[in-house]
């Protein structure tokens, strides 16, 4: 089957989710989760469209705080694949090595027997996708965190053989870039490169970034530090017991030149 001739499906299952099949192919549509942190949370945006891995951008309070960048839902559309949620996984085998990204829809997928899925309800939303050329699947898990005190978005990477054979699996996982705290919506859209120089990340021996721009780039004589950060958290299961998973925070080391 090629994979423009991916045939889509819509229907409600046992569970009262609502089910896409194929969905990178079917007509697009963009939601929001609902901005509900119970009586002492703290609320978060979360922004999400039927394509790639679904979430465009999330943050608090409004545009101007947000962690990945908010785009209206056209340009969502075309940049959550590149710029959202990215999986890329190094699969060696006994006779060859595959290289793979789940639930993209780009020419590198075009040689992969894909089957996947989203699954939405009210309060939280999950993909997944058989690779039966490769005998693996890969789920997503995505929901905001309640009654803390601090707006988070959590996700959840389940990644299975299905086949009776052992592989090796090489796993790079995460956002191409977050938002350092700080930063408008005004010097994202208009003074990107601009804003770069005040952008800071602190935290990283913990392995735990905390991102924030140094001072309020506001032009004005006072200068005014900012205390307040974003900060990403990443950790696997090992026998039962939970691992913090070293973080990458510089983008060039995937997605720069090849030294």
């Amino acid at each position: 089957m090629k994979i423009t001739d991916k045939e889509v499906k819509y229907y409600l299952n046992k569970n009262g989710e609502f089910v896409i099949e194929n969905y990178n192919f079917a007509k697009p549509f963009a939601n929001f989760f609902p901005g509900i942190a119970g009586k002492y949370g703290i609320p978060m945006w979360t922004f999400y469209v039927n394509r790639g891995q679904c979430i465009s951008s999330f943050g608090v309070k409004d545009k101007d705080h947000s962690i990945l960048e908010f785009f209206p839902a056209n340009k969502a559309w075309q940049f959550v694949s590149t710029l959202g949620f990215r999986t890329f996984i190094k699969l060696t085998s006994v006779k060859k090595t595959f290289f793979y990204e789940p639930f993209h829809n780009g020419f590198t997928n075009l040689g992969f027997n894909l089957i996947n899925r989203i699954y939405i309800n009210s309060s939280d939303l999950s993909l997944e996708e058989e690779n039966l050329t490769l005998g693996i699947k890969v789920k997503v898990e995505y929901f905001n965190i309640p009654n803390d005190n601090y707006a988070g978005l959590a996700r959840i990477v389940t990644i299975q053989n299905l086949e009776p054979s052992q592989k090796k699996i090489q796993l790079l996982d995460g956002l191409p870039q977050i938002v350092p705290y700080g930063t408008s919506n005004l010097f994202l859209k208009k003074l990107g490169r601009t804003i770069e120089a005040w952008m800071n990340v602190e935290n990283l021996k913990n392995r735990v970034p905390f991102y924030k721009l140094a001072v309020d780039p506001v032009d004005r004589p006072e200068v005014t530090h900012i205390k307040e950060g974003n900060f990403y958290l990443g950790f696997y299961h090992t026998q039962d017991k939970p691992k913090i998973i070293t973080p990458i925070i510089n983008p060039d080391y995937i997605f720069g030149a090849e030294k």
